[in-house]
């Protein structure tokens, strides 16, 4: 290697060795004031109400500083001048090496060049780049560690806000989620059905941008409040108008004058009926009759339980016990129940197999529970089919446009058989003319039918129906008409419930239907009361909406009803009861204007006195009983002993 190489070896590692030097002091530079940023905008963002953007900026800066500084202090690469300039600078070489460079190319100098690099490449050799420049952590870092031990404790310090400020706070993001909510229940109510008048799709799209705008807080507290009564006064005017049409009035009343079911298709409730019926079989297993089937085998079970096999009267219990399991089976063999688990309760009973016996009882009753729910399931669904019309006048005239609508369609395709007899086109034909008066009230149909019962006269069976097709359609377009009705009232509530939101001042809470299953969340059953060991979920229940739901399986339960065998173990009396005999006085203090009862109390002192002393030892270890009286109190009943 010549002494040039070595001269230009030397100065490569140095100048690398520099620009690493500056590339890390710039570091610590930038993480510095990227620390400093970071510390202001934390600052900031406790004492005023900035974004919450802002946060993310203080958490950025300090790394956004490194690498700026970082890229600033290394980017620029120095010369081999200069490198040489500042090596010959720290070691005193008097300038050997920057001379060296500067006659390298100087091929005139002679020897005079070659003495020169010669020189320097000696000197050359004996510089450590890394003791000449050791990379070392700068005084700056004490400053950096404390600019970033700041700005975390700041992450523990509370923000400041006044209360003016956070009820401002609480506003918005209640319009903002009551906008949101609005928006979603609006929209999703115009995919689930389409409207079919147009002025209620322009209305309804305009409820669900107003919710957009509030989503967007693009609207203040009384703005909002303002723009929502007169969205919902629009509605109302709207509503107003269709319910000046008497078909649509018409259709309303009876809808809620129905019960939950009269909208149901008349076949589909016929299949449940016949589904609950294959699953029942029996034509005389009626609810009644097997709760108390049910009862009685309960009533065996308790009594075999009880059975002592080793006892003298084993035998004579076994033996009764057999007779009126014998009987409860013929009794459920003449409801025309299939029961075989009373059959194979029977033969584990003259095995003497107890267990075996219990077992078989057990699922019997569970057998009866299953069939007694189901029956009364029917039950409530035939009564149900009792209310839709069983035919077309009286479902014109009980408001069932739906069951109207599948009964003319059943018309329709009777009348477009090929062999349709002369006794079934006159059965239509009195069915559609006794429909003609109540369809008096749904506009063009009674004008339908009374064309397709002279068509019929006529024996035009395709003109007839063609023209019951016709009354069919009028009638799904009140009915479409009818939702459109149903809608504008459903987002007329939904405004209402964002007024009252925002007005309030509280948040969104939608109406829910609950669930039917027993012992669910708090506040989310009907008919049942929910699991008392279950913990609060943080969900509120008073927006529960129970109107409208019936429970097919169970009766009806008050408030406060409970049933047998429901009271809990801590609502259980403990106390010692008084027992008082009428007629006996009772040592007692007149006084005037009281009513004392009296009577003889026959409570033992010494059962009164242990209850009593119970009840003091259970304060004192619960720390009812204030430290300072505890010894009183324990001296007194000890006494009491005595």
């Amino acid at each position: 290697m010549s002494e040039l190489e070595i001269i230009e070896s030397v100065l490569e590692r140095a100048g690398r060795r520099q620009r690493w030097a500056r590339a890390l002091r710039g570091l610590w530079h930038g993480l510095l004031w990227g620390g400093m940023v970071s510390l202001l905008f934390t600052g900031a963002y406790h004492l005023w109400p900035l974004p919450l953007w802002t946060l993310g900026v203080a958490a950025l800066a300090p790394v956004a500083g490194l690498l700026i500084g970082s890229l600033a202090g290394g980017w620029r690469k120095p010369t081999r001048e200069e490198v040489a300039r500042w090596v010959d600078d720290r070691q005193r070489l008097k300038e050997r090496l920057s001379t060296a460079l500067e006659l390298a190319d100087d091929s005139a100098a002679g020897q005079w060049r070659e003495l020169i690099l010669a020189d320097a490449a000696s000197h050359a050799g004996q510089v450590d780049v890394r003791r000449l420049l050791p990379f070392r952590l700068p005084r700056s870092i004490r400053w950096v560690l404390l600019v970033l031990v700041l700005c975390a404790g700041l992450g523990f310090v509370p923000e400041y806000r006044s209360k003016t400020l956070l009820q401002k706070q609480a506003e918005a993001d209640n319009l903002k989620e009551t906008g949101r909510q609005l928006a979603e229940l609006t929209r999703r109510s115009l995919e689930r059905r389409p409207p079919t008048l147009e002025p209620t799709r322009q209305s309804l799209e305009s409820v669900a941008h107003l919710g957009d705008q509030l989503a967007n807080q693009r609207l203040t507290r009384s703005e909002a409040l303002r723009d929502l009564a007169s969205a919902a006064e629009k509605l109302k005017q709207q509503l107003d108008d269709l319910a000046k049409d008497p078909t649509l009035r018409r259709l309303e009343q009876a809808a809620r004058n129905a019960g939950a079911t009269d909208a149901q298709a008349a076949a589909a409730l016929q299949k449940q009926i016949e589904a609950l019926q294959k699953q029942v079989g029996a034509p005389g297993a009626t609810p009644e009759n097997l709760e108390k089937l049910k009862n009685d085998l309960e009533k065996l079970q308790q009594a075999a339980r009880g059975l002592d096999p080793n006892s003298a009267g084993s035998e004579a219990q076994r033996q009764k016990l057999s007779d009126t399991l014998s009987a409860l089976s013929r009794q459920a063999q003449d409801l025309g129940l299939q029961v075989p688990e009373l059959d194979e309760a029977i033969a584990a009973l003259a095995a003497s197999q107890t267990e075996l016996f219990l077992k078989n009882l057990e699922e019997a009753v569970k057998d009866l529970e299953k069939m007694r729910e189901m029956a009364k399931t029917l039950q409530q669904l035939q009564q149900q089919a009792e209310k839709i019309g069983k035919d077309l006048a009286e479902q014109l005239k009980n408001g069932q446009p739906d069951a109207a609508q599948m009964t003319l369609e059943r018309m329709v395709k009777e009348l477009n058989q090929a062999n349709l007899t002369q006794e079934q086109l006159e059965r239509i034909e009195q069915e559609v003319s006794q429909a003609l008066d109540p369809a008096r009230n749904y506009e063009n149909v009674a004008d339908h039918l009374k064309k397709a019962v002279q068509q019929m006269k006529q024996g035009d069976k395709a003109g007839a129906s063609q023209s019951l097709a016709s009354a069919a359609k009028e009638l799904e377009k009140l009915m479409e008409q009818m939702g459109d009705a149903q809608q504008m009232a459903a987002a007329i509530q939904a405004l209402e419930q964002a007024s009252m939101c925002i007005g309030s001042g509280q948040g969104w809470r939608i109406s829910r239907q609950p669930g039917y299953k027993p012992g669910g969340k708090p506040g989310s059953g009907v008919g049942t009361w929910a699991d008392e060991t279950g913990e609060w979920d943080g969900q509120w229940t008073g927006g529960w909406d129970n109107s409208g739901i019936t429970r097919p399986e169970m009766d009806p339960r008050g408030l406060s009803d409970r049933g047998p065998g429901e009271l809990s173990d801590t609502l259980k009396p403990t106390k010692v009861k008084g027992q008082f005999s009428p007629g006996n006085q009772m040592p007692s203090i007149t006084l005037k204007g009281v009513s004392i009862n009296k009577g003889q109390s026959t409570v033992g002192y010494q059962e009164a006195a242990a209850a009593a002393q119970s009840e003091a030892e259970s304060a004192l270890s619960q720390e009812k009983v204030p430290r300072a009286y505890q010894g009183a109190v324990r001296d007194y009943f000890d006494d009491l002993k005595k």
